[in-house]
C-alpha cells in the first residue's frame, strides 16, 4: 500500500467518522482531487501508455488537426475577430491545444496570427511557464472573460464528482460509510433537494431499484463557460448521452474505474491511484448552459462529428511495402480508431453550444446531427 492511497483513505475516514457517512461526491472529490495526492492532484503519469488509459490526442495527432479545422471554422463564423481565445478546460498534457497550435501555424495563418490559447488544469505538476500564446490556470474561476473565443473540453466533465441515488421504496441517496473493515453504501434522504429536482426538471421517474448518478457540478460549470464567453463556443467531449437514455434501466450506473489499462467498477479500490468517471448527461449540459445565453448548435457522436469534418481525407494511400509505407499503414490505423463503431467512435459524444451569434452550421455536424435525442 502506497503512501499516497493511506493518506487518502486515512482521510475520508477522517471524515466519515467525523460525519457518520458521506456523500459519493465528497468521497469521489478526495479521491481524485485531494490536494496531499489525489488522483488527478499527483505527481504521477495518468495517461498514455505508461498511465492508466489513452485519450484521443494519444490515439491519434490527428485529432488535434480536425479541431483545428472546427476552431478556423467557429473563428470564420464569428467574423473573424481580431483576437480569439481558446480556452482548454482540464487541459492535462496541454497536447491538444498544442497540436491545434501547430495546425495552426501550418494551415490556418490568418487565425493563427491572433489565436490564444488558456490552458486550465488542476494538477499543479502539469502546468507549464507561459508563453506568448499559452498561460496555465488553475481554474476557471479567476479567468477573465474573453470577448470572442471557444472553451473547449475533451473528458473533463465525466470526471466531476457526482451523486450517487437510488430509487427504493421511493428516492433515496447512497451515502458511503465504514463498517469497520470496509466501505459500504448507505441509502438515505437526499443530502440536498437539487438530486430529485434534477429528474423532476427532465421529466423522468427511475424505475424501481435502479442506480445512478447524478452530476451537480457539470450545471456548474457549463454556466461558469457560458458566462465567460461575450461571443463563441463551448465545445464538449466526452463519454455520455441523452438523459432518457443514461438515466434508463438498460443503462444503470456508469461509474467506471481506469486503472493500468484495465476497467473496473469498484470505486473502494486503488484509491487515489485510479480514475473514477461517469457518463455525461448532455441533455442537462445543453439546458443548464441556456442560462448563461448558450444555444444549442448540434450533438452527435464523435465518429459522425470527425466524418462531417473530413477526417477521411487525412488517409494517406499506400502503396508498397517499405518503411514510409509502413508508417502510412499505423497513421491510417489510429485514424480509423477515432471513429470506430462500437469504439471511441461511438463513446464519445460531442457537444457544441454557441452564443452571441444566429445559430451557426457547424461541418462537424454536417454528417449526422443527433439534437433531437436531446
Amino acid at each position: 500500500m502506497t503512501h499516497s492511497k493511506t493518506g487518502i483513505e486515512a482521510e475520508i475516514l477522517r471524515r466519515i467518522r467525523e460525519k457518520g457517512r458521506i456523500t459519493f461526491a465528497e468521497f469521489m472529490d478526495a479521491a481524485l482531487y485531494w490536494p496531499e495526492g489525489g488522483y488527478y492532484t499527483a505527481a504521477r503519469q495518468a495517461w498514455g501508455a505508461d498511465g492508466d488509459y489513452i485519450t484521443n490526442i494519444d490515439i491519434s495527432p490527428v485529432f488535434s488537426r480536425m479541431m483545428a479545422k472546427c476552431v478556423h471554422e467557429m473563428w470564420t463564423l464569428l467574423g473573424s475577430p481580431a483576437n480569439f481565445t481558446l480556452i482548454e478546460a482540464g487541459s492535462g498534457r496541454g497536447l491538444l491545444t498544442e497540436g491545434i497550435l501547430d495546425a495552426a501555424d501550418a494551415l490556418y495563418p490568418g487565425m493563427s496570427k491572433v489565436l490564444s490559447a488558456r490552458l486550465v488544469e488542476k494538477n499543479r505538476f502539469l502546468r507549464k511557464p507561459a508563453t506568448a500564446r499559452i498561460s496555465w490556470h488553475e481554474d476557471m474561476e479567476g479567468l477573465p472573460p474573453i470577448e470572442a473565443g471557444c472553451i473547449l473540453s475533451n473528458e473533463l466533465v465525466d470526471s466531476f464528482p457526482v451523486h450517487r441515488v437510488v430509487c427504493s421504496g421511493g428516492f433515496k441517496e447512497l451515502y458511503v460509510g465504514h463498517d469497520g473493515t470496509r466501505f459500504i453504501e448507505e441509502p438515505c434522504e437526499p443530502s440536498t433537494p437539487e438530486l430529485k429536482a434534477h429528474f423532476d426538471s427532465l421529466g423522468i421517474s427511475l424505475s424501481e431499484g435502479l442506480i445512478t448518478e447524478v452530476n451537480l457540478k457539470a450545471k456548474e460549470w457549463i454556466r461558469k463557460a457560458g458566462s465567460l464567453i461575450n461571443k463563441g463556443f463551448v465545445a464538449t467531449i466526452d463519454y455520455g448521452l441523452p438523459a432518457r437514455e443514461l438515466y434508463s434501466r438498460e443503462i444503470g450506473s456508469t461509474i467506471a474505474c481506469h486503472f493500468r489499462h484495465t476497467i473496473n467498477h469498484n470505486p473502494y479500490m486503488n484509491i487515489g491511484m485510479q480514475d473514477i468517471t461517469a457518463h455525461v448527461d448532455f441533455t442537462t449540459l445543453a439546458a443548464e448552459g441556456e442560462q448563461s445565453g448558450l444555444k444549442l448548435t448540434g450533438f452527435t457522436t464523435q465518429k459522425n462529428f470527425l466524418l462531417g469534418l473530413g477526417i477521411l481525407e487525412e488517409l494517406k494511400p499506400s502503396e508498397n511495402a517499405g518503411f514510409e509505407n509502413r508508417q502510412k499503414i499505423s497513421h491510417n490505423r489510429e485514424l480509423v480508431q477515432l471513429i470506430t463503431p462500437g469504439g471511441a467512435g461511438d463513446a464519445f459524444k460531442v457537444l457544441v453550444q454557441h452564443k452571441g451569434i444566429q445559430k451557426p452550421e457547424l461541418k462537424g455536424f454536417s454528417f449526422k446531427d443527433m439534437s433531437s435525442r436531446l
